[in-house]
């Protein structure tokens, strides 16, 4: 099979650059310097290493596409602001399954009208105002890794935290109240369509499985049209604003699968990073000061996801583009790379330390942290990144103990780069008098 998909390769990669050359002579121009060869088993600090070698813009093949990558924020935003109509989101086509598909990848109008919808809807959301419920799903989620035996192996940890994730999502996107029969339904029909992320392509067994899940949500949006309470989830403040269709139902299902696969992912990061930050989650939980132990959480969110989550914005070129003298063929790839911009020493230093502090006192702009994308593809959810991220940390600083017992290295998943199957922590509940008296 490997030497298959390596010949595979080969062949699919003369015939790209064949493609290149005739698009180059037609356009005067050449691709960027880099390495054009099957290559697997790459590491983090892959595309790290050709950016070394060959500069800010280089060409390489990557998940069996011819990919122009491009390190560096304000050159990336640069890139995608100058050439907006003649690239498309590299995403999932949910086009067979709902009508103009996943917000992420609407353009013109379209995005527009359905952005606003969503925006509209994110904004009129308190998370604040459901804290404390909030911190409930995530104390008792994280109260089950302490039930085990003094080493928490990470594919424990990853298992426990999708249940608390999905618990969040399907009670702030769905409105599906967490210990709720209709939330335990959507759960084994989320497990069921998608166990471990989204598929590439939806073929008809996923499809009927989306079908199965959209059914029970049309269940609850029939439970929902009852109710009188002031609204606390996505679907409920769409719904009231008589703006739910195919498209926006469609999108909040596969929001909460990306939201509680994206968010287990952070969190078994945080966990990770912070049991091997030497006693930083001691300090939160010290400090006195309400305002700023929150703001000390959200270094950590902030820190971690700079460090290990954030990885690049893709782009497809749906006709030749030349960008700073380079050729960057119909059909290709383009790769802003988000990781490596935050590893760079010019704009934090010591890069490859995990320090959450540069975080508290400083802040970023775009052009040097972008964590959740750079253009009108935005996420709409980057505060709830933060604020949720930042509620799991104080969570485990107020409430348990933790040590690290191995980092680990990392390995590839699904989608993102995740702890490794050797990592290892120690995770306990604190006792009453452990906890560090912090004023409210």
């Amino acid at each position: 099979m490997g030497v298959a998909r390596t010949y595979l390769d080969r062949f699919k990669i003369v015939g790209k650059l064949g493609q290149a050359k005739i698009q180059g002579a037609l356009t005067s121009s050449k691709l960027a310097p880099g390495r054009i060869i099957p290559e697997y088993g790459e590491d983090q600090f892959h595309l790290l290493k050709l950016h070394a070698e060959y500069g800010k813009i280089f060409t390489t093949w990557s998940a069996g596409k011819l990919t122009t990558c491009i390190v560096g924020h304000e050159l990336g935003l640069r890139f995608l602001t100058e050439n907006k109509t003649k690239i498309r989101a590299a995403t999932i086509d949910m086009t067979p399954i709902f009508p103009e598909g996943f917000l992420r990848a609407m353009e013109g109008e379209t995005h527009v009208e359905y952005r606003r919808i969503f925006l509209s809807a994110f904004r009129a959301i308190s998370l604040a105002d459901q804290k404390e419920e909030l911190r409930r799903i995530i104390h008792g989620r994280l109260t089950q890794l302490t039930s085990g035996e003094d080493r928490l192996r990470s594919d424990v940890a990853a298992k426990v935290l999708k249940r608390a994730s999905t618990a969040v999502m399907l009670q702030l996107i769905l409105g599906a109240r967490d210990g709720s029969p209709i939330a335990k339904e959507l759960t084994e029909a989320y497990d069921d369509y998608v166990p471990n992320g989204m598929h590439l392509v939806i073929k008809p067994a996923e499809r009927e499985k989306y079908e199965r899940v959209k059914s029970i949500v049309l269940k609850l949006v029939d439970e929902l049209k009852a109710s009188q309470a002031a609204p606390s989830s996505l679907l409920e403040c769409i719904l009231r604003s008589e703006k739910l269709d195919e498209t926006v139902i469609g999108n909040l299902i596969h929001m909460t699968e990306f939201a509680r696969y994206d968010f287990h992912g952070l969190w078994r990061w945080i966990l990770l990073e912070l049991a091997a930050s030497g006693g930083y989650a001691q300090s939160i939980a010290s400090e006195p000061d309400a305002e700023r132990r929150e703001t000390m959480a959200k270094s950590v969110v902030s820190e971690t996801l700079r460090m290990q989550q954030s990885e690049f914005v893709l782009r497809t070129a749906i006709e030749p583009i030349v960008f700073e003298g380079y050729l960057i063929p119909r059909r290709s790839r383009v790769r802003i790379c988000i990781w490596e911009g935050h590893r760079d020493p010019a704009q934090f230093a010591d890069p490859n330390v995990f320090k959450p502090d540069r975080f508290v006192d400083q802040k970023f702009s775009s052009a040097s942290y972008a964590p959740l994308g750079l253009d009108h593809h935005r996420c709409l959810g980057a505060n709830w990144t933060q604020q949720l991220s930042g509620m799991f940390v104080e969570e485990i600083a107020e409430n348990f103990s933790i040590e690290l017992v191995n980092y680990g290295e990392p390995s590839r998943g699904h989608f993102h780069y995740e702890p490794g199957p050797d990592s290892q922590v120690s995770l306990g509940l604190r006792k009453p008098a452990e906890t560090p008296a912090a004023q409210p």
